[in-house]
C-alpha cells in the first residue's frame, strides 16, 4: 500500500493500465506526504509508473498492427472479469495525450513519458511490452526503439 511504502521508505511503482493518468496524482501526492511525515530524505524518494507500451518506427502502423493483439488480450481478461468487449475507441483514447497507453513511435513515447515525469516526478518508467503476445521480431524491435531512441531522449531532456 501507499502508506506502508511511504512509512518504510520504500520505492513505489503505480501500474497505470487504464483511464487518465492524471487520476493517479492523488496517490503520488499521498505517498509523498506519508514519506515526509516519517522524515525520510527527499533525495531518496523513488517513484515510477508501469504502463502498457509498444513501439515502432511509424506510429499509426504500430497502432494498427498492435491493436488486434492488445484487444484480444483485453478480451481474454475481460471475459474472466465480466467486462464488455474491448473497443477500438478505448485503444485510441488510451493512446491519446490523456491516455494510459504508450503505443506508437519514439517521439510520441518520449512526449508521454516526459509528461508523466512532469506530472508525478518520476524516477522510473516501466514499459510493459508483451501484452497480447506480439511476435518475437516485433518485440525485439520495440525493445530496440525503447533503448536507442526513447530512453536516451528522455534522459537528455531530464538533464536540462
Amino acid at each position: 500500500s501507499v502508506v506502508r511504502a511511504g512509512r518504510h521508505g520504500l520505492p513505489v511503482i503505480f501500474a497505470i493500465i487504464g483511464g487518465n493518468p492524471a487520476q493517479f496524482k492523488p496517490l503520488f501526492d499521498y505517498y509523498r506526504k506519508v514519506w515526509e511525515h516519517f522524515s525520510h530524505h527527499a533525495k531518496d524518494l523513488q517513484v515510477g509508473v508501469h504502463m502498457h507500451s509498444f513501439f515502432g518506427e511509424d506510429s499509426q502502423q504500430t497502432a494498427d498492427e498492435y491493436y488486434p493483439l492488445y484487444a484480444a488480450q483485453m478480451n481474454r481478461i475481460g471475459r474472466q472479469r465480466g467486462w464488455p468487449p474491448y473497443q477500438k475507441q478505448q485503444f485510441d483514447l488510451g493512446r491519446g495525450p490523456q491516455g494510459h497507453l504508450v503505443i506508437g513511435d519514439a517521439a510520441e513515447a518520449v512526449d508521454k513519458i516526459l509528461k508523466m515525469q512532469e506530472m508525478f516526478g518520476l524516477t522510473r518508467f516501466s514499459a510493459h511490452m508483451d501484452v497480447g503476445a506480439p511476435s518475437h521480431a516485433a518485440m525485439m524491435k520495440s525493445i530496440e526503439i525503447f533503448g536507442t531512441k526513447i530512453a536516451p531522449k528522455v534522459r537528455e531532456a531530464l538533464k536540462k
